[in-house]
């Protein structure tokens, strides 16, 4: 007797593998059942009649789930080989089949069906297990019986499976199969006649080595030829997308290859362009940046009351700002800081040294520092906003001078010479210019953009 199967837990790989297989079972099952029945072998075969052969009669059973009045049958020994062929293929020509093909339906007594549980992990090598443990399940050995298996259901939790196992004598099914072969049967499977409903393949006791038999030819290369135009089309589908989007992709380099080339060529002259702006800008940012001396000297003097004498007024550069030290007389120096601290031009208004008496009786010598503001710099315009010089008569670009109006001929047919009658040029006012305190214009070049 064969040993019994390990039932133990199994290992987390095996568990593993034993998920994906039967996710691909599932997987598997639900892709098959989109298959049109006409196209799967499983569903040609299950619409195969069904012949069953006893003491030399061959009778066409009826399918499962109908009800046949009187079934055609055909006695074998009471014809001889050539007319009993004709009669069975004339009967199973009533039947819808024109090629000769049919099963071999085995009756309830022919055959053993039982349900068995099995360890889960089984579920692989199904077969290969039930034949080694025919003889415990069986009143038969494996090799002396043709069986089939499904698989009823699984039960995760207790690690096992149900299995419907069908075992028939291999003698007596090897006995009809050469009967029926002899009378011009080309028989495609062994089914059982009362086989329990169940959605799926029906159970098959004929060996899968002869299973199919009678394909011909051209039903192998038809079969072939579909799967391989189903590769090539798949092949198709998957690169086809691929290959134009290649295509595309070389057939715009040139194109792509054309623009970045004129990007670099614009972005050079745009950098260039913006070099001579900053240059041309450079002096006039310089020259905008800080108030002109005469301002400072203009703002002090409004600012100082009658009663204070500068004897020394210093503008040095400290950096990116001016510094104004002034040096004199005055009343009151605390009274002076408050003055000067609202002046427009300076900020950071302080003393410095000592206060001392000066040379007028009630009066201080002071000395101030301060700090100049921040010139704000002109809105720049652009070089098509910038204004136009316009230069004197006889210059390039001047107007032409006018004729006099009231001109005359001095003699008949002869020309007068016109007397001449100055060119008038109105200045263009420049909008961008800096105003200064106290309503004075700085008539200066102002910044350009692009």
């Amino acid at each position: 007797m064969a040993s019994t199967p390990d039932t133990s837990t199994p290992r987390p790989q095996a568990a593993a593998a034993q998920r994906l297989a039967a996710f691909w079972r599932w997987w598997s099952g639900e892709l098959a059942q989109l298959v049109p029945e006409a196209l799967s072998a499983q569903g040609r075969v299950a619409r195969l009649p069904l012949l069953s052969i006893e003491n030399e009669v061959v009778a066409l059973v009826a399918p499962p789930g109908t009800v046949a009045a009187e079934s055609p049958r055909v006695d074998l020994a009471a014809l001889d080989s050539v007319r009993a062929r004709a009669a069975v293929r004339s009967m199973l020509e009533g039947a819808g089949e024109t090629r000769g093909r049919a099963r071999l339906a085995l009756a309830h007594g022919d055959a053993l069906v039982r349900r068995v549980n099995m360890p889960l992990a089984t579920e692989e090598n199904l077969d290969q297990v039930l034949g080694f443990e025919m003889d415990r399940l069986t009143p038969f050995r494996a090799e002396d019986v043709y069986h089939d298996q499904r698989v009823v259901s699984r039960d995760a939790a207790a690690g096992t499976l149900s299995v419907l196992l069908a075992v028939a004598r291999r003698d007596l099914v090897d006995a009809r199969l050469e009967r029926l072969r002899a009378a011009g049967v080309s028989v495609q499977g062994v089914a059982l006649r009362e086989e329990p409903s169940h959605q799926g393949a029906p159970l098959d006791l004929l060996p899968p080595d002869q299973r199919g038999e009678g394909e011909t030819r051209t039903e192998r290369l038809l079969r072939r030829s579909l799967a391989a135009a189903t590769a090539l089309l798949l092949f198709a589908v998957l690169f086809l997308p691929i290959w134009q989007k290649r295509e595309t992709a070389i057939a715009l380099n040139p194109v792509v290859a054309k623009a970045k080339q004129d990007a670099e060529a614009a972005d050079a002259i745009g950098r260039d362009l913006e070099r001579h702006v900053a240059d041309y800008n450079f002096l006039l940012a310089k020259k905008h940046g800080a108030y002109p001396a005469l301002a400072y000297i203009e703002e002090v003097s409004r600012l100082l009351p009658d009663h204070t004498w500068v004897q020394e007024l210093q503008i040095k550069n400290t950096g990116k700002t001016r510094e104004l030290q002034i040096q004199g007389e005055t009343n009151s120096s605390a009274k002076l800081l408050e003055t000067l601290a609202q002046s427009e031009l300076l900020q950071d208004v302080n003393t410095r040294g000592t206060v001392t008496r000066g040379s007028v009786p009630g009066s201080e010598r002071f000395m101030l520092t301060a700090t100049t503001k921040p010139r704000p710099q002109p809105e720049a315009i652009a070089l098509s906003d910038a204004p136009v010089t316009v230069g004197a008569p006889g210059t390039p670009g001047a107007p032409a001078p006018a004729s006099a109006p009231n001109a005359t001929s001095a003699a008949p047919g002869t020309a007068a010479p016109a007397k001449p009658v100055p060119a008038t040029v109105t200045p263009v006012p420049n909008p961008a210019t800096a105003p200064l305190p106290g309503g004075r214009v700085d008539a200066t070049p102002v910044p350009i953009h692009r």
